[in-house]
């Protein structure tokens, strides 16, 4: 049988929270981060979330690309238990990943800092697509490869996608965008000249890169072509990190989550048979933002004793009757949505399904995440 969530998280080393946009992916992964931390384990969650509501909900002014430990007290002056372990919180910054990478890998100090002020590769540092799914990759292979204070989970809120694979094959993409056949040619008149300040497009250059550079410019084509060589050397790296990531994804102690809602199970039921036709380790499914049962399952009361009791309590007619139709259709959609969770069970074979109920209001700070980590593990 499958281990479940309580057991899966004393052995993973990593939990990876996949899914669309606003289904909670980002309050999970600190739920879980901090599930882990109260276990003892040395954890540390990545969020790519600009909004900063990580930061918020665990008492922090702040996240960015540094490492932030979580303060302890945080959790007691909200009467609540601390972790035993550190915890910590990062947010992805797209550019200064892209820095740091090059800055660490780059062979040549000289083409390292004629790439870094490159205009084109300050522009594809943070509007290239891909370029933040490549980057939380590039920061999880850093992480979990890190030998200082070794962390022994890292909980990653991966970006907004439409399908689960959308993560997994930007590193792919990216390395192929940056080193192809096409580029390869482009890049020919620099290797013949072996100068890179020497204009790219003079009289010996093809009859096609003149015809272009008519339209968009020599400078446009000249920065291009410096951004694409300014790359070389690299690429084996990237290779080696990529290929690193994907094995410690299909590790045996790595988890996906998916994060859905009952409303798009069907959704999130793709995200798993995607995953699991990769042989990735699929933990759990979580439905957020589920309808509340007013009647906790236990069915529907006596519309009639309702009434009553609501009179008895002060309520007018009025209100007793908007009362009784509200709680009804909560209890109808709860149910609904039970149902639709029990064929979601039946379809991801054996995969923990947990439906976590709406929240009043959107999980802002460690009140709220404890609500959820206790409706994730009970």
């Amino acid at each position: 049988m499958r281990p479940n969530v309580n057991q899966r998280l004393a052995i993973a080393r990593c939990v990876i929270c996949v899914g669309p946009g606003g289904v909670g992916k980002t309050s999970t992964s600190a739920a879980v981060a901090i599930e882990a931390a109260r276990r003892g384990r040395r954890t540390l969650v990545l969020t790519i979330d600009p909004a900063k509501r990580l930061a918020n909900a665990l008492g922090l002014p702040e996240i960015g690309n540094e490492e932030r430990l979580i303060d302890p007290s945080a959790f007691t002056r909200q009467g609540l238990a601390p972790p035993t372990a550190p915890l910590s919180a990062m947010m992805l910054d797209i550019k200064r990943t892209w820095d740091e990478v090059v800055t660490r890998h780059h062979p040549d100090p000289e083409r390292r800092q004629r790439l870094l002020e490159n205009p084109l590769y300050v522009a594809m540092s943070t509007a290239l697509a891909g370029s933040q799914e490549y980057m939380a990759m590039e920061k999880l292979h850093e992480l979990s490869s890190r030998t200082h204070d070794p962390l022994d989970l890292i909980v990653l809120d991966t970006p907004p996608a439409n399908h689960a694979v959308d993560f997994l094959e930007a590193p792919n993409k990216i390395i192929d965008a940056l080193d192809n056949d096409a580029t390869r040619w482009l890049l020919e008149p620099y290797h013949q000249k072996k100068k890179l300040t020497k204009k790219l497009f003079d009289a010996g250059s093809s009859f096609f890169i003149r015809t272009i550079s008519r339209f968009t410019g020599t400078e446009l084509l000249t920065d291009l072509g410096e951004l694409l060589a300014g790359f070389q050397g690299m690429f084996d790296g990237f290779r080696a990190r990529a290929e690193a990531v994907r094995k410690l994804l299909a590790a045996d102690t790595t988890d996906f989550w998916v994060l859905s809602t009952p409303l798009q199970a069907d959704e999130a039921q793709d995200f798993w048979a995607r995953l699991s036709e990769r042989d990735l380790l699929v933990a759990a499914v979580v439905l957020n933002r589920a309808t509340p049962d007013p009647y906790d399952g236990a069915g529907p009361a006596d519309p009639a004793a309702l009434l009553a009791a609501i009179q008895r309590a002060g309520g007018s007619p009025e209100l007793a009757q908007r009362v009784v139709a509200v709680t009804q259709q909560m209890a109808t959609q709860a149910a609904a949505e039970r149902a639709r969770a029990e064929v979601l069970r039946g379809a991801v074979a054996g995969t923990p399904v947990i439906l976590v109920p709406q929240r009043p209001e959107d999980v802002h700070d460690l009140v709220g995440l404890e609500a959820l980590r206790q409706g994730l593990f009970g």
